[in-house]
């Protein structure tokens, strides 16, 4: 799509009204009543047959007699009616439009083939399409809009985020509260059967009036670009905060009939998200509080946030709240404890949060507490816990938000008043913050969690990306869609990326495999090894605990047996194995999502697998630290630390298993679907770990 295009949409100077009234509530007079109250100062020109003028506004017969090509025209008619106003705008030299009906893909066979005909119209001819099945668009500062609700007071709306929505009423809930935060750019997505949610961030990303981007959706059309498009907003330091709905069974089957489209895996969603940097966020209450906590000056260099409380009960309610939600609130050194007690007395707890109450001298301990704090290395974050609301039936005195805010001029560490309660909110106070650089939250939940996910966003977006450039691509053996690779095969193509396969041979007889298992000692373990026979245990196709020469050739001749009665198409051979009891069982697995890319999984393996169904996973590619943590997140790392007296698993070994895995991933790229090493044996620290089954399928 031609940016000029799309810029004429969110930005223009010239707006047609198709379809414009007088009759109050309709779309064309809610428009049209906006562009005069909001002062737009370009052209506007209504058209409607029956109206001479309407807001003031000469309005035209047809859409051929307007003076000008419009930048952008909004119709207001039929859904059905589109597809030849469509062909209209193009005869004039429109470059943008905006459809509110319904009636498209999400109502049917026969609404989905009117999309498709307005989609291929669109791109073919390059007009920018908001909608179908949308509220339109806002350009606060030059009040631009083709909104469909009245726009009352552009001066409050204004401010820094650029909003994205596919839903009409989120649209609506965030526009009404603009106490904390104001907006850029307000765009109503729908169906999105013209421009996508790529296309709109891709544009604020450029808006230099549009500091962070707002985005509420149900589904991620085109999911290459919309990747690519987050990535480039990180790089361009503008955060994306995300609320994707769709997660649970009956919700995905909401987003399917509303909107035409499919909600994906939320799974993988999060963990891609994670990858660009964006801030995911699971409700509007934590996403207006990430939007606030992103206002203040200063961002958050670490997670580490110190709190300051008027009473110990208030302390030990935020701790408690920290603890239960991971909101990192270190405890007070005893250096800054003893320099902090010097003036406020004697502090309860470990001292953070610090009840500064103390002996009763507010003026005098609060800004002390400040100021040890601010000096105090092992804190990012001062947070002043302390509730008040306009129109109180109490007094509360705001000297304490004017020392706060002394404070937070002063300090190069991010300043925020966190009231405990959501939706409190005293405009002074609120003023005394803004002219400061701090912030004010809501709810010491939704708060504390805000400010997290910001620092957790300043530490992605420096974070380096992991080093896989020398990686060389290859291509799998193969062809057809779902082929299998067997075992042996599988783990001679992953030793090329530094898998460590043991000790293992690939026999044809059974005085092959009675002379290997002597030279590595007994029990052995033996397997056919056939792409057509990828679970060999369900088909008998494995001995395990061979003891002896007689046990070996006893099983050799029963699975040649099997191989005669199943007459799988290739056989490679037998595979003769060491056979390993003990050590921790993981798996390690490849899964290759249609939208996203290549995931890497970790987590128990062998049979727990399908009775614990837990593991950590990341797109690829990953980082040293990216396995680290996968290790941790589980239930296996319980296992591999060491339990009821067993040692310590050879974690660094696991760890260079998980790399090798990754990548073989990135190699592979589209040829391979999915890789499952279940189960990898880790052995005691020291003795490395063993991948006792492998299976490539190929895509």
């Amino acid at each position: 799509m031609n940016r000029r295009s799309i810029d004429a949409l969110l930005d223009p100077r010239s707006i047609a009204v198709l379809g414009a009234s007088d009759r109050p509530g309709s779309i064309g007079d809610i428009i049209l009543g906006s562009l005069r109250k909001c002062g737009f100062a370009g052209d506007v020109w209504p058209i409607n047959p029956r109206y001479k003028e309407i807001h003031g506004f000469s309005c035209y017969e047809h859409i051929s007699q307007i003076p000008g090509a419009p930048d952008v025209v909004a119709i207001c008619t039929r859904g059905d009616t589109a597809p030849a106003h469509l062909k209209d705008i193009l005869a004039v030299g429109g470059r943008s439009a905006v459809i509110y009906d319904g009636g498209f893909s999400e109502s049917g066979d026969e609404g989905a083939a009117r999309q498709r005909e307005i989609t291929l119209f669109c791109r073919d001819n390059d007009i920018a399409l908001c909608g179908p099945n949308c509220m339109g668009t806002i350009n606060v500062h030059s009040g631009a809009t083709t909104y469909k609700l009245p726009l009352l007071d552009t001066a409050r709306l204004r401010g820094n985020v650029g909003l994205i929505s596919q839903s009409g009423s989120i649209t609506i809930g965030l526009l009404g509260d603009t106490r904390r935060f104001g907006f850029s750019t307000v765009v109503s997505t729908g169906n999105e059967a013209g421009l996508k949610a790529a296309d709109y961030v891709d544009a604020l990303i450029d808006d230099e009036r549009t500091g962070v981007i707002a985005l509420f959706i149900e589904t991620a059309r085109d999911p290459a670009r919309f990747r690519a498009a987050l990535e480039r907003a990180a790089n361009a330091d503008k955060p994306v905060v995300v609320l994707k709905v769709g997660r649970s069974a009956r919700a995905e089957q909401a987003v399917k009939s509303h909107t035409g489209g499919l909600a994906g895996e939320s799974r993988i969603f999060s963990e891609m998200l994670r990858k660009v940097a964006a801030i995911e966020v699971a409700d509007i209450d934590e996403m207006t509080e990430v939007l606030a906590a992103l206002q203040v000056r200063k961002r958050p260099a670490g997670r580490r946030i110190a709190a300051v409380t008027g009473s110990g009960g208030q302390a030990e309610l935020v701790l408690d709240i920290a603890e239960a939600h991971a909101v990192d609130l270190p405890p007070l050194s005893a250096a800054s404890r003893a320099e902090a007690e010097s003036v406020i007395g004697h502090l309860t707890g470990d001292g953070n949060p610090m009840d500064a109450w103390g002996n009763g001298d507010v003026a005098r301990n609060l800004p002390h507490a400040f100021s040890v704090l601010d000096r105090d290395p092992n804190y990012d974050v001062i947070v002043l816990c302390n509730e008040n609301i306009d129109n109180a039936p109490i007094g509360r005195s705001e000297a304490v938000m004017k020392l706060f805010c002394v404070s937070a001029q002063a300090s190069s560490k991010p300043h925020f008043a966190l009231n405990m309660r959501p939706g409190l909110m005293h405009s002074g106070n609120l003023e005394l913050l803004r002219e400061a650089g701090a912030g004010m939250l809501g709810g010491a939940r939704q708060g504390l969690g805000a400010i997290d996910r910001v620092a957790v966003f300043e530490q992605a977006r420096r974070r380096a990306k992991a080093e896989m450039s020398s990686i060389e691509s290859i291509s799998l053996p193969g062809t057809g869609t779902g082929r299998t690779i067997n075992e042996y095969d599988s783990k001679q193509i992953l030793a090329r990326y530094g898998l460590q396969v043991g000790d293992e041979m690939l026999v044809q007889t059974p005085e092959q495999a009675v002379a290997f298992a002597n030279s590595i000692g007994w029990p052995v373990v033996l397997k056919v090894a056939s792409d057509d026979m990828p679970h060999k245990t369900e088909v008998g196709a494995v001995k395990l605990g061979l003891k002896s020469e007689a046990d070996l050739t006893t099983a050799f001749t029963e699975l040649a047996g099997t191989v005669a009665k199943i007459k799988p198409k290739s056989l490679r051979g037998y595979l003769v194995q060491p056979m390993v009891s003990s050590g921790v069982e993981v798996f390690i697995g490849l899964r290759r999502d249609p939208e996203w890319g290549m995931t890497i999984l970790f987590g128990v393996g062998g049979v727990l697998i399908e009775l614990i169904r837990e593991s950590a996973m990341r797109l690829l590619p990953v980082s040293a630290d990216d396995i680290d943590r996968m290790l941790r997140e589980t239930r296996a790392w319980q296992l591999l630390s060491g339990v009821r007296g067993q040692p310590p698993a050879d974690i660094e070994a696991l760890a260079a298993c998980m790399a090798a895995v990754a990548r073989f991933g990135l190699a592979a790229g589209d040829s391979l679907a999915e890789l499952d090493l279940n189960p990898i044996k880790v052995l005691p620290r020291g003795q490395g770990c063993r991948v006792l089954d492998a299976l490539i399928v190929t895509s």
